[in-house]
């Protein structure tokens, strides 16, 4: 996985090379799409393009569009739902962005925050390090992210949030909707790990589709397990499983996605487009296999239980099932001298 703390742009390139699935997949080109975003660590001119580089146009969201959009972290596209991002593309072409961040309120005529004015803001004073106001990262599924969300580090945090949003609201409003945000986003999180705990209890009973017949070890340095982030690249008949890769998705995709539509106030971002939505339809068809999975599991065992008595009754391996066999046999053989003589008795009456 990704270095400890997800470091941003400082070492964006070492968290891609360092990621197990980047060295082992086989299609290289398909790989270097992560690269293409991951090298600010190497470049400046992802945000401030050739030819121009220019700092005006590192200002504008849509330089972070690029590669703060898709499936896995759709800042973008939440930012621009955003009442925020319709008033920056309503209004935007009217405001000077050659003026300095900290002064594009007030000189610049902005009358809406962009993603350099939140992100690169830092208790009044604006850097390239944008790491010292990370929360949740994008990604509440990480371990021990959602378990400090409320420590003194965390909180620390957040007031430099309420810092940041207090430029247009008031304290009282910044902190109410950065407290929504925060319980938003564990309701998300909670939806995902009871069904992760589904699926995880099926991979360790072996019941999940091929896994015992036909589940190949992926190329390495990957290494095989359940639910591993290399599954969403690399796959080879059933390895993952479809309810693996489901999964895995809720928590790689849906999850994170519904928290950036909450911190970006994207109402259909987090609630039903994106989110909740879409995390609800996977839970559903999550345990509906459940179901079915542990009531095959069940008749299994049922008709092995069965088979096992039967086999057990003919070959008499106890005293008992031996008393009980020849108390059959004798039974039956009693039956049948019974029938025999009758028979003699009528065909003797009819001659």
């Amino acid at each position: 996985g990704w270095p400890d703390v997800r470091p941003s742009h400082a070492l964006d390139y070492k968290a891609n090379v360092e990621v197990s699935v980047y060295a082992g997949m086989p299609q290289r080109e398909i790989a270097e799409g992560c690269t293409m975003c991951h090298v600010n660590q190497t470049t400046c001119d992802h945000c401030h393009t050739r030819h121009e580089f220019s700092a005006a146009e590192s200002r504008r969201p849509e330089a972070c569009a690029t590669c703060h959009s898709g499936v896995d972290h759709n800042n973008w596209e939440a930012y621009s739902m955003s009442k925020h991002g319709k008033i920056v593309a309503m209004m935007g072409n009217s405001w000077n962005w050659e003026a300095p961040l900290k002064d594009m309120y007030s000189k610049g005529g902005q009358t809406a925050p962009a993603c350099a004015g939140c992100h690169f803001e830092f208790d009044g004073k604006y850097t390239h390090n944008i790491t010292r106001k990370i929360r949740w990262a994008n990604y509440p599924v990480v371990p021990g992210i959602a378990s400090n969300i409320t420590s003194e580090w965390a909180e620390d945090r957040k007031d430099s949030w309420v810092t940041t949003c207090t430029n247009c609201h008031s304290e009282r409003f910044a902190r109410s909707y950065l407290e929504f945000m925060d319980k938003g986003t564990l309701h998300l999180l909670a939806k995902y790990q009871e069904v992760n705990r589904i699926v995880k209890g099926l991979y360790d009973d072996n019941l999940l589709t091929g896994q015992t017949t036909n589940r190949p070890d992926p190329p390495p340095p990957m290494k095989a397990g359940y639910s591993q982030f290399f599954q969403l690249y690399w796959s080879k008949n059933n390895n993952p499983s479809s309810l693996e890769l489901k999964v895995l998705e809720m928590g790689e995709n849906d999850l994170p996605k519904g928290h950036v539509g909450l911190a970006h106030v994207n109402p259909g971002g987090w609630t039903y487009t994106d989110g909740w939505g879409p995390l609800n339809r996977a839970y559903v068809e999550i345990m509906d296999e459940n179901t079915k999975l542990r009531h095959e599991l069940a008749l299994q065992k049922r008709v092995a239980k069965l088979e096992k008595k039967k086999f057990s009754l003919f070959n008499g391996e106890t005293t008992e099932e031996k008393v009980s066999l020849g108390g059959l046999g004798g039974g039956m053989l009693l039956a049948g001298t019974i029938a025999l003589a009758g028979w003699r008795r009528r065909a003797k009456r009819e001659n």
